[in-house]
């Protein structure tokens, strides 16, 4: 049986794989999505909360997607990012993608294995490595609004509720 953990760091490594899609022949069902949301916040372990300046959906083969968001952090000027890993429910479809573009069509179900969470300084230069989890989670990902919850074995809860 395969644990949870080493799914995460499958699904994670999967995830960061850019020819994944090309060397399985999944041809354009790789690439990304890109968005500015209308409204956007985050909920951390800690309690904090940030409002989002971006979104995007990183789609590596048709079963991973990455769920990035960009946040103001807590350095003077510095960005946060808050990423979220995981593996398409069944019944949802991949995103239709060419030449690396995808579009966000039909709602997606994600079951969450990991989440990362990165700070930037205020010249965009990570201020160390990804801290990585493994977490239990789902999102619901529609062309309107995503909506995430994501909990780890310490009972770390990440949310995220947006508009677009």
């Amino acid at each position: 049986m395969v644990r949870p953990p080493l799914i995460a760091l499958l699904l994670l490594a999967a995830a960061f794989t850019p020819a994944a899609g090309r060397a399985q022949g999944f041809g354009d069902s790789f690439g990304r999505w890109q968005q500015q949301p209308r409204s956007c916040q985050l909920g951390f372990p800690v309690g904090g909360k940030a409002n989002c300046r971006s979104v995007q959906l990183d789609q590596r083969n048709p079963l991973v997607l990455r769920l990035s968001l960009l946040a103001p952090g807590p350095l003077r000027g510095g960005l946060q990012q808050l990423t979220l890993a995981g593996q398409l429910q069944e019944g949802s479809e991949p995103m239709p993608c060419r030449q690396g573009v995808c579009e966000l069509k039909a709602p997606l179900r994600l079951q969450l294995a990991s989440v990362s969470e990165t700070q930037f300084d205020g010249r965009g230069l990570a201020q160390g490595v990804p801290q990585i989890t493994p977490v239990q989670g789902q999102c619901r990902i529609d062309p309107s609004t995503i909506r995430c919850e994501a909990r780890s074995e310490r009972a770390s809860r990440w949310t995220v509720n947006l508009s677009l």
